[in-house]
Parts: structure tokens; C-alpha cells; sequence
């Protein structure tokens, strides 16, 4: 008698193929759009965080120009604009303008213009409220928006407004503008000012947008 042994060949089928197949793509789309939401969630958080930042350094940078000043010359008390003249006793620093031109905070010391924010901001709705109640009291608001671009395929931006009140720590005896330079004049949205050299009065170097 003659037995015919049948052997089960061991492998896989196409069919198995084929799920396992689908089932290795489909672990790896979710796997892709949670790690993609991950990635774009973190790339916001930074975006957030910087302009936080960046927003709480231009107030304190701020505040310390504004708190040494020995007064306030433009805009007049009870007045707002988008330009803050200040006289300080330090020839080399006075007067001292903070303005905004281009989507940037300059800060003007004598004839020595300086960008104060940062690269990859911009800045927008600067104004300055002279709040003062007496020449031996005074005070300013300062209120400022900054935006930046969230760095993603989808873009967008982020937006935040910053305000603060500062009040100004003068000595008693002003000391500031000993040449008698006039009042910083705004004329056709452009302020100009002059800076003492000794005792003469020049015109200053460069100008800012005051509109």
C-alpha cells in the first residue's frame, strides 16, 4: 500500500500581503498627522512665547528711557501721539525720541538713531498719552501691538497688545536743553529736533515720522 503524504506549504498570501499592507499605511498616516499637529502646536507655542517676550523687553527698555527724563516736551500734557520727546540732562542723550517708522521702534539719543525691537516683528499702533498732572508730576502711557508670522504652510499671524504707564523720576533742578534748543516741531508727519553741541543749538542729523 502506497501513502501519499501532503505538505502544507508555510508562507504568505497575497491576500495577507495586501492587508498587511493597508494596515501598515493606515498606522502610519494617523502616526504622521498626530506628529504633524505635534510639530505645528510647538511651532506656535514658540511664536507666542517670543512675542510675549519680546513685548515685555520693549516696555521695560522703555520704562528706563522714560523714567530718567527730566520732562516730557512732546506731546504736550493731555495730548496722545505716535511720537515721545524727552529731555534728559545727559547732552549726549538729549533729547531723547521714541518713535515707530517701517514696522520698527526707534529711539532717537541727540543725533544717534538706534532700532529698539527685533528682527522678524513688526510693530504697529504706537502711541504715547502725556498723562502728566503737574511739571513736577509727570507721566506717560505707552500702548504698542506687535505681530509675527507664524513660521508654518498654513502661515497666519500672531497679534498681542502691550500697554503700561510710566512716571518719570526727575531731579528737582533741570539741567537738560542748556543751549536752549527749541521744542522738537512735527510738521508734515516728520519731527525734527535739534541737539546742543557746547552752547550752540544744530539742527539734528536725522528725522522720525510723528503722524
Amino acid at each position: 500500500m502506497i501513502f501519499k503524504l501532503h505538505s502544507r506549504r508555510l508562507g504568505t498570501s497575497l491576500v495577507e500581503l495586501i492587508m498587511f499592507l493597508a494596515f501598515f499605511a493606515l498606522c502610519s498616516g494617523v502616526l504622521i498627522g498626530v506628529l504633524s499637529s505635534s510639530s505645528e502646536q510647538r511651532v506656535r507655542q514658540q511664536t507666542i512665547a517670543t512675542v510675549e517676550q519680546e513685548g515685555m523687553q520693549l516696555l521695560q527698555m522703555l520704562t528706563r528711557r522714560i523714567r530718567r527724563a527730566e520732562q516730557i516736551t512732546y506731546p504736550l500734557a493731555g495730548a496722545s501721539g505716535s511720537a515721545l520727546v524727552l529731555q534728559l540732562a545727559d547732552e549726549g542723550q538729549d533729547p531723547t525720541i521714541i518713535a515707530l517708522e517701517t514696522g520698527s521702534i526707534k529711539v532717537a539719543e541727540g543725533n544717534t538713531i538706534r532700532i529698539l525691537s527685533s528682527e522678524g516683528l513688526s510693530i504697529s499702533n504706537l502711541q504715547f498719552q502725556n498723562t502728566s498732572v503737574s511739571a513736577d508730576a509727570q507721566s506717560t502711557t505707552i500702548s504698542f501691538d506687535i505681530i509675527k508670522v507664524i513660521p508654518l504652510p498654513t502661515a497666519g499671524t500672531y497679534s498681542r497688545s502691550f500697554e503700561s504707564i510710566v512716571l518719570l523720576f526727575p531731579d528737582h533742578q533741570r539741567t537738560g536743553n542748556g543751549c536752549g534748543c527749541s521744542t522738537p516741531s512735527c510738521t508734515d508727519d516728520v519731527l525734527s529736533w535739534g541737539v546742543c553741541d557746547g552752547e550752540t543749538c544744530g539742527d539734528a542729523v536725522g528725522s522720525l515720522p510723528c503722524g
